[in-house]
This record gives structure tokens, sequence and C-alpha cells, in this order.
């Protein structure tokens, strides 16, 4: 049973080896009679006039399914702009860990006929988190993420000094070389590389690692995703502020940087056979249970 109408496919830029993926997909989905609008930004190389080529974002409010050829990477950058349309995603993976793009390509014809004919699906509700610059007492940068948002220091080298205050409440005083801030399913990406916990995707919290702290007793926190916390920059001259390694902004003495849940979740759409711990036994090597 097809419960879509219309589908978008966003590939990886700059991937000419997945041209043909990207049309053998689109064949795929007319013929379950699923209209398929192809990303143009996409396709420069090779373009069949049999599908429709176009802006993706012009057409978001027809669309109510988005399928991602590539990484995570990918993945993130159009779940960020698909996020505020609930169009829920499935990702194809061509990227080299992948968990968030949990199809492989050389299943994708059986695995996605499957998903889409026969209702043979898992879906999961990701929230990503909202930055804010505060400068002057005026918003000058906002953006989402559903990996990271990070503070990091600049091109001088030297460590950066900043307070954190959750729900109005001082938490403490740090210096360090920057700060990340991990929702679940960025919980095995930037913050795991940073001594961050690993959180399972459906859990309702958000991470705070700081990245090598002067004092050792500065260690990860994790809170609730409905708090609001604020970071007040006190030094760091050319300190940055990255979403996703994907979008940044440079950072001024005194700014205020606010992170909050974001208001509304990205709908991801998994195979039934989907496992989260099958995912990190895998992508992680970790040794399997001898039976």
């Amino acid at each position: 049973m097809v419960q879509f109408s219309k589908a978008a496919i966003i590939a990886r830029p700059n991937s000419e080896h997945l041209t043909e993926q990207v049309y053998q997909l689109a064949e795929l989905l007319q013929s379950l009679g699923i209209k398929p609008f192809i990303d143009q930004s996409y396709t420069q190389n090779v373009i069949k006039s049999d599908f429709v080529h176009c802006d993706i974002e012009e057409y978001l409010p027809q669309i109510d399914l988005a399928i991602i050829i590539g990484g995570d990477g990918t993945l993130l950058s159009a779940g960020r702009k698909l996020v505020a349309h609930e169009i829920p995603l499935i990702g194809i993976n061509q990227g080299k860990l992948g968990f968030m793009t949990d199809v492989s390509a050389n299943d994708m014809i059986c695995v996605l006929t499957e998903m889409l004919t026969e209702d043979k699906i898992i879906e999961d509700e990701r929230y990503l988190i909202s930055a804010q610059i505060i400068r002057d007492n005026q918003v000058v940068y906002q953006s989402l993420a559903l990996n990271d948002v990070v503070i990091s220091r600049g091109a001088m080298g030297t460590m950066i000094e900043f307070d954190i205050t959750i729900d109005n409440e001082f938490v403490c005083l740090q210096k360090a070389d920057g700060l990340i801030f991990a929702t679940p399913s960025g919980s095995t990406a930037y913050s795991l590389a940073a001594g961050g916990p690993i959180v399972h995707p459906l859990a309702k919290v958000i991470s705070v690692i700081p990245i090598c702290p002067q004092s050792m007793s500065n260690r990860p926190i994790v809170v609730h995703d409905d708090v609001v916390i604020r970071v007040q920059m006190l030094t760091g001259a050319e300190s940055v502020i990255h979403c996703d390694g994907q979008e940044y902004c440079e950072l001024h003495p005194n700014d205020i940087i606010q992170i909050s849940k974001s208001e509304r979740p990205l709908r991801l759409l998994h195979p039934a056979h989907y496992s989260y711990y099958r995912t990190l036994r895998n992508k992680l090597h970790w040794a399997k249970r001898v039976s």
C-alpha cells in the first residue's frame, strides 16, 4: 500500500557516480505510482527529460516524502531544510558511517519496494536544536542542528572563556578549546570523539561536552531537552559557532548563544528490520556476543 504520492530525491552534491542510482530510484518511484522530483542542484551532469528536475525548496508544499542518497552529512543538510515542512526522510547510505542513512545502496531497490508497498516502516522522530546568537539584545544569527552545535576557538589558538546558564540558573564558568551541544542523534558524532556519552536517539536530552577544558573537573553533562541553555562569551578572539559542521558564524566578546529544542521534530523512516543497537555494533565494530 503506497501512502506517498510525490517524493523528492536529494543526492550528495558533486558525486557523479550517484547519477545512475538517482535515476534507478526515480524509475522505481514512478513504477510505484509516486511522482519523483529530482533536486537539480545534484544533477548537473546528466538530465533525463522524463523526470522533473527542480529546485526542491520550491516544491516542498507538494512533496510528502524525501529520499536522501549520500551519507549522514547529506541527510543533515536536507533535514534542516525539510523539518519545518514535516516531510519524512529515508536515507540511502553512500557515505562511510551512515548512522542515519541506514538503507544500504546495494539493497536500495528491494528495501524501498518493501517499505513503500508493504508499509514495512519504522518511524522515529528526531528533535533538532536551535542556536541563536544574541548581540546587543538583537538576534544576529539563527540556525538548526540535527547533530550538534559547536563553539570553538578561532585561528589564534587561544582558549575561550564563557559561562553557562540553564533555565536562568548559573551553572559554571569554563575555560576550554570549545563546547559541544549534541542531540541524541549527534551523540555518535563529534560528541563521541570529545568524550561525550552515546545516547539513544529517542532520549529527550541535550548533551553538553567541553572540548579540552582547562580544569579536569569540567565534565560532560546531560540535561533535559526542554531547558534553555545560554552561554555568554567572555573571551576568545575569532571564536566561531558551527551547526552540524556545515554552517558557521563568527562570535564576538559578550555574545550570548542560546540553545533550545526545535519546535518540530524530523521524521525518519527506517526499514522494518532496523535496530539502533545493531547499527552501533556494525558502525563502531563492537564485538558481538558469542552464542
